[in-house]
């Protein structure tokens, strides 16, 4: 039944940031598992997706050995700036956070690191390997593939995203979830940022964004109708737009935008992440919008823990208590950051409005009004800034910052 001469202790279905850090916890802890990923290595390192790192999640990584080693964060981002037709704030949320940025990592490099590191080891990474279905008894778990074969395992970890195929096998989970109305369209242009730090530009035409990704590479967002065609935007129109939303004159004539995507938010969350051998992480477990850049993080910080159960469960210890207790543990951090990246989404979008407005009203008015007036709260109020700027960058507040003490 087994493609191999050994049974693994774990299955990680899924090669993304989840998947490859507990397959390299795994590794380093001497415990055997085998990595199936639907995509080519090639598919899954071509798009930089993701890149905005907390710096919870860089010392969580650094506490067990992967930052400074694996992974190098040294791109910092500490600075924002609001842009609405009323002027520009700029925000400086690395001072008041007492100088703890995030950071900047296209998820497709952190993912070509952790990849590099484990095939330097030997590790057993599956590309262009389907799964298909799951299934778990009392004393294996068992993983169908797209080939007809099947994989034996003492447990199975699903790390692949929204459409997981271990998600559906664990019966009687509840799921809480909401699709907003509301698009995004993105593109990537090879090209520097316009500034030198992210730019959120709230606009009666809808949202624009610019998110750095390197140094000559940037990531721009633009809100746009949920019935809207890939072929409604051509290039031209995206470059208007973001010049008029973004209030950049002709700085953008030059610049070519490839890879465009629609982004339709949906919100989710699985309850229980586990079911005896079978475990989800990441995507898998609970989507989040892209307002303030968390679904990596979430990714990562679920991987640590599940992975530290796993370590205590197959390894040495033989001891499944951590294991047990993934969801309890990792479930009121997940929902803390769906409240903030939630709140943070109807500050920025246009499209969100509560209710029917009458008739005569400004479409989608209301909503706008409120966003401007949370930018102005932001700019004016020296404690809703300070709880902000710790909300997006990751940083947990002691006591003395809480207070307002710190020295920053």
């Amino acid at each position: 039944m087994y493609r191999g001469d050994v049974v693994p202790d774990v299955v990680v279905v899924g090669a993304g940031p989840a998947g490859l850090v507990i397959a390299r916890l795994l590794q380093r802890a001497g415990v055997s598992f085998t990595v199936l990923e639907r995509k080519s290595r090639a598919e899954l390192g071509a798009q930089p997706r993701a890149g905005l790192i907390e710096y919870r999640t860089v010392e969580l990584l650094r506490k067990v050995g992967l930052a400074d080693t694996d992974l190098e964060f040294t791109t910092e981002n500490g600075r924002m700036e609001f842009r609405t037709p009323a002027g520009s704030m700029l925000l400086d949320y690395g001072l008041l956070t007492g100088r703890r940025p995030n950071y900047i990592y296209p998820q497709h490099l952190l993912v070509g690191r952790l990849y590099d590191a484990l095939a330097a080891e030997g590790a057993d990474v599956q590309f262009g390997q389907p799964a298909v279905a799951v299934r778990q008894s009392r004393d294996r778990a068992v993983v169908s593939l797209a080939d007809g074969s099947e994989i034996e395992c003492h447990a199975v970890v699903g790390a692949e995203g929204s459409h997981s195929v271990v998600a559906p096998a664990i019966t009687g989970a509840r799921t809480s979830d909401e699709l907003l109305p509301v698009r995004m369209l993105a593109v990537v242009a090879a090209a520097p940022p316009l500034e030198n730090h992210t730019i959120y530009a709230p606009h009666p035409r809808g949202f624009a964004g610019q998110m750095r990704r390197g140094p000559a590479q940037t990531r721009y967002y633009l809100e746009v109708p949920r019935t809207d065609a890939a072929r409604e935007w051509p290039e031209r129109r995206i470059r208007e737009e973001l010049s008029v939303r973004l209030d950049v004159g002709g700085e953008l004539s030059d610049v070519r935008f490839d890879a465009p995507a629609f982004v339709d938010f949906r919100t989710k969350v699985l309850d229980p992440m586990q079911q005896g051998r079978l475990f989800v992480a990441g995507d898998a477990a609970h989507l989040i919008t892209s307002a303030g850049g968390k679904g990596m993080n979430l990714a990562i910080q679920d991987a640590v823990e599940l992975a530290h159960g796993l370590i205590d469960r197959f390894g040495s210890f033989g001891d499944g208590r951590r294991l047990r207790a993934y969801t309890s543990t990792r479930l009121p951090a997940i929902w803390r950051t769906q409240a903030f990246s939630n709140w943070f989404l109807r500050v920025l979008m246009a499209g969100l409005r509560d209710g029917v407005e009458p008739a005569g009203a400004v479409p989608g008015g209301f909503m706008r009004g409120l966003g401007e007036g949370w930018v102005a709260a932001l700019r004016d109020d020296p404690l809703l800034a300070r709880w902000f700027a710790h909300a997006y960058a990751g940083v947990d507040p002691d006591a003395e910052t809480v207070l307002g003490r710190s020295s920053g």
